[in-house]
């Protein structure tokens, strides 16, 4: 699963690292990063429209394009194992799929009344980049493009707080991953793997991660655990 997610670099970062142009309606700049975003929120996504890539800002919580509802909750995640067959995902994984790059992510230890948040993300820092896959609704009040996660069987560094993680892709299977001409399962799906665990490092953050209201760099200040059952393998807490 992931519910929550981290961006602590600007949109021209991101612009600048797949060497795009960027036009969204309301560009974040440092003063304004996003360190706890939840579903329903806006996240910057690559994708490829007409031939070229682009990046762009959905709403995360995926609708298909062929929806009735008025107000849908939405789809934060999809899995992978049956992205290609599920009525809801399997068009947009043939024809719109995308790139998600964001800081890291967070997951959360339960230990009886309490939910210790912990944050993950490359090992040493840097950008990860999630496989989505996106789709546009014509909702009642206008066009709204959202957008999925896919996760994939937990490594070992995550399964002692969840049993799944985002499909992080390696630098080398973006351009397969956005081809539009390419639509066979047999091609796409192997490259949604698990992350080998060495590759990431996690560590206890503050519990106002809980709040979806929460913001600011100090939220991902590593602390000792409320939950003793879990120590994290690639950072060593003081």
């Amino acid at each position: 699963m992931c519910a929550r997610i981290s961006l602590t670099v600007t949109d021209t970062e991101i612009a600048d690292l797949f060497g795009l142009a960027y036009d969204l309606s309301q560009p974040r700049s440092a003063d304004s990063l996003r360190v706890n975003v939840a579903p329903s929120s806006l996240i910057p996504v690559v994708r490829v429209v007409q031939g070229r890539w682009e990046l762009a800002d959905l709403r995360w919580g995926f609708v298909p394009h062929w929806n009735t509802k008025p107000q849908p909750t939405g789809f934060a995640n999809a899995r992978a194992e049956t992205v290609a067959e599920k009525p809801a995902f399997r068009d947009a994984f043939r024809h719109r799929r995308c790139l998600v790059p964001v800081s890291g992510f967070f997951e959360w230890m339960k230990g009886g009344r309490t939910k210790q948040p912990y944050f993950f993300r490359p090992a040493g820092g840097g950008l990860m980049v999630l496989a989505g896959i996106w789709d546009r609704w014509n909702s009642p009040s206008g066009v709204v493009e959202t957008v999925a996660i896919l996760t994939v069987p937990a490594n070992d560094l995550i399964r002692p707080l969840h049993d799944r993680m985002p499909a992080i892709l390696r630098e080398g299977h973006f351009s397969l991953w956005l081809d539009p001409r390419e639509r066979q399962p047999d091609k796409l799906l192997p490259l949604l793997t698990t992350y080998p665990p060495e590759r990431l490092e996690g560590w206890p953050v503050s519990p106002r991660v809980n709040s979806v209201k929460a913001n600011g760099l100090d939220l991902l200040t590593p602390i000792p655990p409320a939950v003793e059952t879990f120590q994290p393998k690639l950072f060593d807490v003081a």
